[in-house]
């Protein structure tokens, strides 16, 4: 195995156990918001803090399972054009696609580290009554946006790798 095939493999199984581990993210989710109808409708005691934590869980679990479900290939692809092209075309594309896709993360990696910083050194808290510090969950942007590169990286080569591939052939 080549050590660009080696990288590939890893970023993949690292984006898999990523994805796999947040999904049960979902679970903590429902056991909150179970908890919270239980707490106001039975013992008339709301929570002030349940509604903003499934947020911020619901936000960690989008961004934590985006290179997954690339891996995956679980997002709206259309391809009712794409599946006449010629092989070369689509390796065309595929690469075309992802170096778009790479230039746009790699802004929503920056952006978002911009975002979270400045979260972080002024010590912003949300403007709830339960208020808590906010860079934990505006460091998921970044965060998310690694595993997405790196899950984007992973294509490329694999395209490239393969158009590489059939062009020996």
């Amino acid at each position: 195995m080549q050590p660009i095939e080696r990288t590939i493999h890893f970023i993949e199984k690292i984006n898999m156990k990523v994805g796999k581990a947040s999904c049960y993210l979902i679970f903590v989710f429902m056991f909150l918001m179970v908890f919270e109808v239980i707490a106001r409708y039975f013992f008339q005691s709301p929570t002030i803090w349940v509604h903003e934590m499934c947020g911020y869980l619901f936000a960690a679990y989008i961004a934590l399972t985006g290179g997954w479900v690339l891996l995956e290939k679980g997002h709206v692809a259309v391809d009712i054009i794409y599946q006449y092209f010629p092989r070369k075309v689509k390796y065309t594309a595929d690469i075309v696609v992802s170096m778009v896709a790479l230039f746009m993360f790699l802004v929503l990696f920056w952006q978002g580290y911009k975002f979270a910083w400045h979260a972080f050194s002024t010590g912003q808290h949300s403007h709830t009554l339960f208020g808590p510090v906010l860079w934990p969950v505006k460091s998921l942007l970044p965060i998310g946006s690694v595993f997405f590169i790196l899950q984007i990286l992973a294509d490329l080569g694999k395209t490239i790798l393969e158009f590489k591939k059939g062009s020996v052939q």
